[in-house]
Order: C-alpha cells, then structure tokens, then sequence
C-alpha cells in the first residue's frame, strides 16, 4: 500500500511537471530581489505624478516578485500573470493571508495572449525566447507601458540600462 501511494505521488509529481514544461511554465524563483528593489525604484521615478502604478509579474509563480514590489510603494498595484492553477491558487491564499487582496491579483492565464496595455512597469524572467516574443508584443500592442524589467535576459527595442543581472527597458 505505501509503495502504491509512493508511485501514484511519482507520477502525478511527473504529470504536473510535465504539464509545466508543456506550458513554458517551467518555474524557477526571481532571485536577487534586492537588485528588483533598486530597478523598481528606478523606474518609479516616471510616475511620480500618477496616484496608482500597476505592476505586472508575467509568469509570478508562487507570487514573490509581487508581494515585494508592493512594499517598496503605496502606490503599487501588482498584477500577477501565472498559467499554473496550482500556483495561481497558492498565490491568491497568500495575498489573502497577508490581507493584500487590494493591491495584489493573481490571474490564471498564458502570458503569450496577456493584454499588457493596462499596465505601467511590466517583470519577467522567462526563458529567452518567450522574453523576446513579450517584449515584441508589448510594443506591438503600445499600451501605457513605459518600463520592462527583465531578469538575465536582455531587452533589445528600447532604451536598456542594466542593474546587475537585471535589465531595464524604458518605452517612449
């Protein structure tokens, strides 16, 4: 019986992994956040006149970069974009526990087909490819976004600055 559950949790770990990988939903934390900090601060300096700043973390796993960046302003909405349900779920019960349910969101979707125009300061650390396909959607799209923060994967169609391992894309 115990090597019964063992297998069955063996493979319903391999199945959800695998449905990760399928889905470009291969998870590996934001580090560094310290530097996120600084680049954040950074940009804020192009809303100082707005009352409300919307954040999004474009594929926010367990929700981390999200319920930083809105200790570093009051004015910070933080919009989570995360495929995973179980993530997604996770990320919700957390921002309820931290009664953060008014400044941080989490939805469930792909970020391949996210409207990015509602938003002012978009993160991401996604694989290459998937940053460059965001990127070109983005400006594309020519929403309200003014900065892109991208965490080691450069940033190529605008004024880039980096900050340690992250870069820092400013949209005119």
């Amino acid at each position: 019986m115990i090597l019964l559950s063992i297998l069955i949790l063996v493979i319903v770990a391999g199945v959800y992994m695998l449905y990760s990988f399928i889905f470009g939903a291969a998870y590996f934390p934001s580090y560094d956040i310290q530097s996120l900090r600084r680049a954040v601060k950074k940009s804020l300096e192009l809303f100082k006149d707005q009352d409300q700043i919307v954040f999004a973390d474009l594929g926010s796993g367990f929700g981390r970069v999200c319920f930083e960046v809105v200790k570093i302003d009051h004015k910070i909405k933080c919009v989570g974009v995360e495929i995973d349900p179980i993530k997604v779920f996770w990320s919700r019960l957390m921002a309820s526990i931290k009664r953060l349910e008014d400044r941080v969101v989490f939805i469930r979707g792909d970020i391949r087909k996210t409207d990015t125009r509602g938003f002012d300061i978009i993160y991401m650390f996604l694989w290459p490819g998937i940053t460059r396909e965001i990127e070109e959607k983005i400006f594309r799209d020519r929403g309200r976004t003014r900065v892109i923060i991208s965490l080691e994967h450069p940033l190529r169609l605008g004024r880039v600055e980096k900050l340690g391992k992250y870069y820092i894309e400013y949209i005119s």
